[in-house]
């Protein structure tokens, strides 16, 4: 089989990896890690399924398709957060140090802030010197957004001095899990748990993604692999223990905060997961210059919502 899975180096599909490194699980096919996926690894990697963050669909929409077996999520929480050296409602006008963060935690980011926290008038920063402040329509965020230039702030003339701004840092991944389980001095929030209680909807943080001529070069091996996944998700799950044991080594947390965040976690792309990740784009997908997403892509005789 020429075909290989490459997931994102991510809590969500941990078990899973470190169950096939373990050799507790087998697929038919090569299975690889690596941080930080974005659609530049799905287009370069033409033979292989990759679990990419649901942020990067925006890029690939039009040549791959998704395939359910295999997501990653949240019910109501999500290995992504806000830190702050104040209470919340008592910031306004925020740096957002979105440094090393992925384009989907942005996503989540923008789209709890402002409606959730009430947090407003943000300037949203990375460590390239890249900045837009613009705050979410009530509607049709998506499409609005390009009408703006980046780095447009709202208010001009009352913007304050950076070095009278507050700064609020959002962190993903290992890290952010380290700051639920202690967050020291920190005011630390679960944004999954705010895009919950905001949408009533889980938080989608990974979709499996196809190349479309794969589909038709290799529909067999495809087909063989995508088939086996639910057998090695079982086998991630009836090894829980063991897993979670090592991977509370692996992210310095406390094996409670980590049987919480996996009691929580999804692994396959349910209808709710779809309509959450059509929810994530229209609401915080403003600023980013993503394509529109209207619909998710599903391979064919995959399930839609």
């Amino acid at each position: 089989m020429t075909l290989e899975l490459l997931l994102d180096d991510a809590p969500g599909p941990a078990p899973l990896a470190l169950a096939v490194e373990r050799g507790w699980a087998t697929l038919p096919a090569p299975v690889r890690t690596a941080p930080g996926l974005t659609a530049a690894a799905a287009r370069e990697h033409t033979d292989a399924l990759v679990l990419l963050p649901v942020a990067e669909y925006a890029l690939v929409q039009e040549t791959h398709v998704i395939l359910p077996a295999l997501a990653a999520g949240g019910h109501h929480g999500a290995a992504t957060v806000l830190a702050a050296d104040r209470r919340l409602d008592e910031i306004d006008a925020p740096i957002v140090d979105l440094d090393a963060i992925s384009r989907t935690s942005e996503c989540l980011a923008r789209a709890t802030l402002g409606k959730f926290y009430g947090i407003t008038g943000a300037t949203w920063t990375r460590e390239d010197g890249a900045s837009d402040a613009r705050e979410p329509a009530p509607s049709g965020a998506q499409e609005a957004a390009s009408d703006q230039p980046p780095g447009t702030p709202d208010n001009p003339a009352e913007e304050a001095p950076p070095a009278e701004r507050p700064t609020v840092e959002i962190r993903e991944g290992g890290e952010a899990l380290h700051l639920l389980d202690a967050p020291g001095d920190a005011v630390v929030a679960d944004l999954g748990r705010a895009w919950f209680i905001l949408t009533g909807l889980p938080y989608l943080s990974h979709l499996l993604v196809a190349p479309r001529p794969l589909l038709e070069r290799d529909p067999d091996d495809l087909r063989e692999l995508v088939a086996a996944l639910p057998a090695a998700l079982g086998v991630a799950h009836e090894r829980r223990r063991e897993l979670r044991r090592q991977l509370a080594d692996r992210y310095g947390v406390s094996r409670d905060l980590l049987n919480d965040f996996y009691n929580d976690q999804f692994l396959t792309l349910t209808g709710d997961a779809q309509k959450a990740a059509l929810a994530l784009f229209a609401r915080g997908a403003y600023g980013l210059n993503l394509p529109t997403v209207s619909r998710l892509n599903l391979a064919p005789g995959a399930a839609h919502v």
